[in-house]
């Protein structure tokens, strides 16, 4: 194995670590406050090299949840710290068996960004986010025939992650892309055996094509308000 295909496994070995700690400390089987044990332990425990144990440490604690201290050992951090809008961190809580709280707090977050996106959607979105949404419109439409539930939780991902995208915000963008796991938790959570609130996502497009903000605002705010 070449130098460059070591550093790749490394990097592998570092990350499988990182999430299997992230996730205990997600679930609650490392608590807040406790100390891991060191380097050459974890090491041990988990059939890693101290350089796997180091990277993994410095990853988690880049997301706010471990702070590695000489001579005090690695603390794991209070929740106030952890940076749930980490791409990784927000997956692996999306995974965890209690997904509630994560549908509620996901809601509380979702209204206050998603109106403004579609109205800036309406208002800045290029011909191909404009005609792109209109595909996933027709695709919308097409299941309504012929339901396919994992197929609908898919479009209706990208639906939603389309609206960032086409605001035109660098701010708003990437949350299209932060919010994918956590929109396919929610829709699977809410959609049963066909297609959820077909007209009100046709509302949405509507207003968007015609470029009226106001309009787009208030159609998302009413599929939100009313579950999806």
């Amino acid at each position: 194995m070449n130098h460059h295909h070591q550093k790749a496994a490394q990097r592998n070995l570092s990350y499988q670590l990182a999430e299997s700690i992230g996730r205990q400390i997600l679930a609650g089987q490392i608590a807040p406050g406790a100390i891991l044990p060191g380097e050459m332990e974890l090491g041990e425990m988990y059939g890693v090299s101290r350089t796997a144990v180091r990277e993994a440490v410095k990853m988690l604690a880049a997301k706010g949840m471990l702070l590695p201290r000489p001579r005090i050992g690695t603390r794991v951090m209070p929740r106030r710290n952890w940076n749930f809008l980490d791409q990784d961190l927000l997956t692996w809580w999306a995974e965890q068996d209690d997904k509630q709280k994560l549908v509620d707090d996901f809601q509380l977050l979702r209204i206050m960004l998603e109106p403004k996106a579609a109205a800036m959607a309406a208002q800045y979105a290029s011909p191909e986010d404009r005609h792109q949404l209109s595909l996933l419109m027709g695709e919308m439409r097409a299941l309504d025939e012929c339901f396919d539930k994992d197929r609908w939780i898919e479009v209706d991902t990208q639906f939603h992650q389309m609206i960032y995208f086409a605001s035109g915000n660098p701010f708003l963008t990437p949350f299209g892309n932060l919010f994918k796991a956590v929109f396919q938790v929610y829709f699977r959570t809410v959609t049963r055996d066909s297609v959820v609130k077909l007209e009100r996502h046709q509302a949405i497009i509507d207003a968007i094509l015609r470029s009226d903000p106001d309009a787009a605002s208030a159609a998302v705010t009413a599929l939100i308000e009313h579950d999806e």
